[in-house]
């Protein structure tokens, strides 16, 4: 047993004041006189044991009565096992989930104002003169501060369904922060939630021992829902008049299959394609969805499902861009004397071609290409080098021909520093082109039909490549020596080519061969810049944007798309690129159109996160075990109703008070005194 305020004890002392007034009063005599007290002498010794038994019993009476007084005042407790309370005042976060899974039914209603309700019956199961924090999935600033009991009351009472979403590990150390800091020893903390198992990461939880945290589970009655997860293109970059296949993974959480769901497709508010999927019950399906892009520019699309259950991720959006343009860049060496690569492009207007000497090279052009070609130079300085990391790293597409002769060590630096692998040296035997990757995306759907045995290029002589192992590198060509004939690179968020052959006849017949103009468009085209198709709400974040120009004290915003509303967001030029950064403010999904003064730059989609779309829970009896299983004597689980849970959190706070029963033995022992003296004759 604890005591709320042991110091009053030091009052037992006080009990020692009737015991010698009980004493003293046993001293004194009274004087009766008798002629003759032979005949008394018997009834008067049974009279004084009596009397003195009388007396012992109330003066046990009233210690007893006076030792309940004191016990009362200094408020006696057992406390909870795993949950010591100490002296002085407390700290209590109170977390409720307000994503949009708590808009679900459950057994008593809405789970929203279940767990607002609770949370205010929490609060008053604590003292005046404790101190609240409450905490929700937004993680607003206002709510990173310690508030009374009344100011709490009302936090809890404006409290609304949210787009964001957060994982119970993110949610704790949010707690153990702030409480942390409060300076007050009792540090307690409550999680209302419906469990949710996607988000419910306690194998992530850094448990902080000395907060008591108690789980406060709302379960939804239905767990049923359908609902699109993710949406991706099967080639990397969009193209104009080609056939695009897009992938779109449907989720259905119920317990019955779900038959022939349609999903429609429209860009641009056109209506593109529909299709209908079947999805087993509490599995996935990817459903594939074909169309063409027959104009070029910004396109918002929006893929549909019908469902009754939760109705926001019924609908995914998606952007992207089918560029009218794409500028390419060729620094040509001073050797070349055929103009192979010009030819290829100079025939399409799609393509913006452009040619600077080695020795004449402008660097600030380089952040409004898409493709740079190095078309047979001796030498890559380190500052083209430099410069090429910094464009390739904001996402462009550099393609390295070698000259007949190359000064080795300066190229096998600038190809170091661009995730290659090292030019051994030059190979003078005759060999061939044996292996094709017809499974890059270079190659991938650029041949309608492939027959036989192709003629493939000669090679005369060669640079051999010896890839490190830690490089990204991938073969697009091999020769049948083994050495890669043509190779592709990842590095930052661009691409890198490497050709291991110049385009000297004497050489290779690769410059004669249709695999040369086919291999050049293909890079050119897969060197669009390419966005991510969509962003999630609720999570801060920065887009890139390439060759876009800005100048002066010019203005981005975000206007949506069919109601016009506006958002204006942050933004940082860095290396001819800009950063647009999203914050949590923007939280209605849709299109957006990313404008500069009036002109449309980009288009961005949002969607809500589809970690709330799966509602299906993890059971609190499953979470105790898990509780149990990692130790965590501080962590309990509160079930029950709205009365019972506030009843517990009592009783888990002050253990369980015996200060009321101190006073009700009090008065009991104070009934026997009375009742001695009045009927103890």
């Amino acid at each position: 047993m604890k005591f709320v305020h042991p110091e009053i004890l030091w009052a037992l002392g006080a009990l020692a004041i009737p015991i010698i007034v009980h004493l003293f009063n046993f001293r004194k005599f009274k004087k009766v006189f008798f002629s003759n007290v032979e005949f008394l002498k018997e009834i008067k010794q049974e009279t004084q044991s009596k009397s003195k038994l009388k007396h012992l019993l109330i003066l046990l009476a009233r210690l007893l009565a006076m030792a309940c007084v004191i016990f009362a005042f200094a408020q006696p407790f057992i406390p909870e096992p795993g949950m010591a309370t100490k002296p002085g005042g407390s700290a209590i976060s109170i977390y409720i989930d307000n994503s949009f899974s708590m808009e679900a039914e459950g057994q008593d209603g809405r789970l929203l104002e279940l767990a607002k309700n609770k949370a205010i019956e929490l609060v008053n199961s604590f003292q005046a003169s404790d101190k609240f924090q409450l905490l929700t999935s937004d993680f607003e600033g206002k709510h990173q501060r310690l508030v009374s009991k009344e100011e709490m009351t009302d936090l809890i009472q404006a409290v609304d369904i949210s787009a964001v979403s957060r994982n119970l590990s993110e949610v704790v150390a949010r707690q153990g922060e702030l409480l942390r800091r409060s300076g007050l020893d009792n540090k307690k903390a409550f999680i209302l939630t419906d469990l949710q198992a996607s988000v419910t990461d306690l194998a992530a939880v850094n448990n902080d021992t000395t907060i008591q945290f108690n789980i406060v589970p709302d379960i939804a009655e239905e767990m049923s829902n359908l609902f699109i997860d993710s949406v991706w293109f099967e080639s990397p970059v969009r193209q104009l008049n080609l056939p695009e296949v897009l992938h779109a993974r449907i989720v259905n959480t119920g317990d019955n299959t779900r038959e022939n769901i349609p999903l429609q497709l429209t860009v641009n508010g056109q209506q593109k394609s529909v299709t209908a999927a079947t999805i087993d019950a509490e599995n996935r399906v990817e459903v594939e969805i074909t169309y063409t892009n027959t104009e070029p520019g910004f396109k918002n699309c929006t893929l549909k499902i019908d469902d009754d259950a939760i109705t926001k991720d019924d609908e995914f959006f998606f952007s992207y861009n089918v560029a009218e343009k794409i500028n390419l860049l060729e620094i040509k060496g001073e050797s070349v004397d055929i103009e192979a690569v010009r030819t290829v492009f100079s025939d399409d207007p799609y393509f913006v071609f452009n040619t600077n000497g080695a020795g004449n090279i402008d660097f600030g052009s380089f952040a409004t290409q898409n493709l740079i070609i190095l078309n047979q130079l001796k030498t890559i300085t380190s500052g083209l080098s430099a410069e090429l990391m910094k464009f390739v790293e904001a996402g462009g597409s550099v393609l390295i021909i070698p000259a007949q002769e190359i000064v080795l060590n300066e190229y096998n630096s600038a190809l170091a520093q661009l995730g290659f692998g090292q030019i051994v040296g030059k190979n003078p035997n005759e060999t061939k082109v044996n292996v094709v990757n017809y499974d890059h995306y270079i190659f991938k759907e650029a041949f309608e039909k492939m027959t036989g045995n192709p003629d493939l290029p000669v090679v005369k002589s060669f640079y051999e490549i010896q890839l490190g192992s830690k490089t990204s590198a991938e073969p697009m060509m091999t020769l049948q020596t083994g050495s890669p004939f043509m190779l592709s690179s990842v590095y930052g968020s661009g691409r890198v080519y490497l050709s291991a052959v110049s385009l000297k006849t004497e050489e290779s017949t690769f410059i004669n061969h249709a695999f040369f103009p086919a291999t050049l468009l293909r890079i050119a085209e897969f060197s669009q810049p390419t966005s991510q198709l969509a962003y999630t709400l609720g999570k801060p974040q920065a887009v890139l944007l390439r060759n876009l120009n800005t100048a002066g004290e010019q203005t981005f915003k975000l206007q949506k798309e069919n109601n016009g509303n506006e958002f204006i967001p942050e933004h940082r030029n860095a290396g001819g690129n800009t950063e647009i950064f999203i914050n949590t403010e923007l939280t209605d999904a849709g299109n957006y159109s990313l404008k500069l003064g009036e002109q449309q730059s980009a288009v961005l989609s949002f969607n809500f996160d589809r970690k709330e779309s799966d509602n299906r829970p993890i059971l609190p009896e499953t979470v105790a075990e898990q509780i149990e299983g990692k130790g965590y004597g501080n962590w309990r689980i509160l079930n029950g109703t709205l009365d019972s849970v506030a009843a517990d959190v009592s009783a888990n706070h002050e253990g369980k008070k015996f200060w009321f029963s101190m006073i009700v033995w009090a008065l009991i022992f104070l009934a026997i005194e009375v009742l001695l003296i009045k009927f103890w004759r």
